[in-house]
């Protein structure tokens, strides 16, 4: 028979913003359960059906969860609702908190000087700066090019997707070189934010839809009460 944990700060973790479906659960700072697998499509499915596993594997329940964190993008438009319509409705019927993490934040390793990249596309990156753990500004999309004409503090660190290449051709430092998020570091993040206070999940879009809405006025469907 498994071994009861003591429940002390058990914190729920998820992400589906990226290509994939991640649930983790932490008793305070300790990983003690996780279920991930990559996937296209179907996070809605698996979702839930991962959130049994891992409470069954650490022998708790919903009702000793303290605390929801989720991954927020940016990224996937559909993988982010799901993930964020999870967590919230969680929340709401557990009554505890829900906080949104993004994926900069979990490139964060220290107070050093910190840029974190989200690759966009192969020539373009989101980027954001942090400073002491906390952004200095709103995240951007900027080109490779305008990355490395950019001028930094020599303790500052590149992390994210690319992070190694980058950080070489600026003489920098590099941290991780991938910035899709774990789940664990999403919970430690959520952790933090229960002791301090956080942000509510919403989704983080750098830029607008492509899609422009039609300029001519909807057309009246017929026997429409609207």
């Amino acid at each position: 028979m498994a071994k009861k944990n003591v429940a002390r700060n058990i914190i729920l973790a998820l992400d589906t913003s990226v290509s994939h479906c991640s649930v983790s659960l932490l008793q305070d700072e300790v990983l003690i359960a996780e279920k991930s697998s990559l996937m296209q499509k179907g996070q809605s499915e698996k979702l839930f059906t991962f959130i049994q596993r891992i409470f069954s594997e650490a022998n708790l329940t919903l009702k000793n969860v303290k605390a929801i964190g989720v991954g927020v993008g940016p990224w996937n438009f559909t993988g982010l609702r799901i993930g964020i319509s999870a967590a919230k409705g969680l929340a709401m019927a557990l009554k505890i908190k829900v906080y949104g993490v993004n994926r900069f934040e979990t490139l964060i390793e220290s107070n050093q000087p910190t840029l974190a990249l989200v690759a966009n596309t192969k020539k373009s990156f989101y980027t954001q700066l942090f400073i002491n753990k906390k952004p200095k500004k709103t995240p951007t999309e900027n080109t490779i090019s305008k990355i490395l004409e950019n001028k930094y503090l020599p303790n500052t660190i590149i992390s994210g997707d690319s992070a190694i290449q980058i950080a070489k051709n600026l003489n920098l430092q590099h941290g991780v070189n991938n910035s899709v998020p774990t789940t664990k570091k999403i919970g430690l993040i959520a952790l933090k934010y229960l002791r301090t206070g956080g942000p509510s999940p919403v989704p983080l879009y750098i830029k607008g839809p492509d899609a422009k809405l039609p300029k001519e006025p909807i057309p009246l469907i017929l026997g429409s009460n609207v």
